[in-house]
């Protein structure tokens, strides 16, 4: 699943550059936002049954080429404060996987929170890329999006790898909402995690 996207070098041992659309980077991976050209390999790194094994039904599975150019004509059709990037490795600019902080949909009063959301390919997995990342990106959001107040997130029951990555990177558990999702047949709690302005320092 290597696929190069646009930004990686043919393999002729040539370091591979962070573009400058990426709006931060760590030793092992930068965000920016997806491209047309990412397409391809954002469906391979997508296209797993245990990767949408948690996620909501909105994600496809499988995920095709098609569902990935879609994806991206979405998210770059969305004005700020809509916040959804791709996650590449700052080795070779290998698409990694996807998080996202999304508007809340409804009521204005909920103005100051985002919905955190993400997912990382397979091959990942046990890496620390996306607890780097939901704390970078976190941490970037509240310096820079000033009316953010709170980001949350939610989790079926039994996905405790994604339970780590919260509460390594400072989310509190909120609750459990009892019930309430219906995933493949199966009904199933909803942990509710959430951080704070005031819990981070910026």
């Amino acid at each position: 699943m290597a696929t190069q996207t646009n930004d990686t070098p043919a393999t002729t041992g040539t370091p591979h550059t962070i573009p400058p659309t990426a709006i931060l980077a760590t030793e092992k991976f930068y965000l920016r936002r997806y491209e047309p050209a990412d397409a391809e390999a954002m469906s391979a790194a997508a296209n797993d049954p245990e990767l949408a094994k948690y996620l909501r039904s909105r994600f496809p599975s499988p995920y095709t080429l098609a569902d990935a150019q879609s994806f991206i004509a979405h998210c770059n059709s969305l004005a700020p404060p809509a916040l959804t990037f791709g996650i590449f490795t700052a080795e070779a600019g290998e698409v990694a996987g996807t998080v996202s902080l999304e508007p809340p949909k409804g009521d204005p009063i909920y103005s100051g929170t985002r919905e955190l959301g993400y997912w990382v390919a397979r091959k990942f997995w046990g890496q620390g890329i996306m607890t780097e990342a939901v704390k970078a990106l976190t941490r970037w959001a509240f310096a820079n999006v000033p009316e953010l107040l709170r980001v949350e997130a939610t989790v079926f029951e039994g996905n405790k790898a994604s339970e780590r990555v919260l509460v390594k990177t400072g989310f509190v558990k909120e609750g459990t909402r009892r019930m309430a999702i219906v995933k493949d047949g199966k009904a199933m709690n909803e942990e509710m995690f959430g951080l704070i302005r005031a819990d981070v320092q910026v």
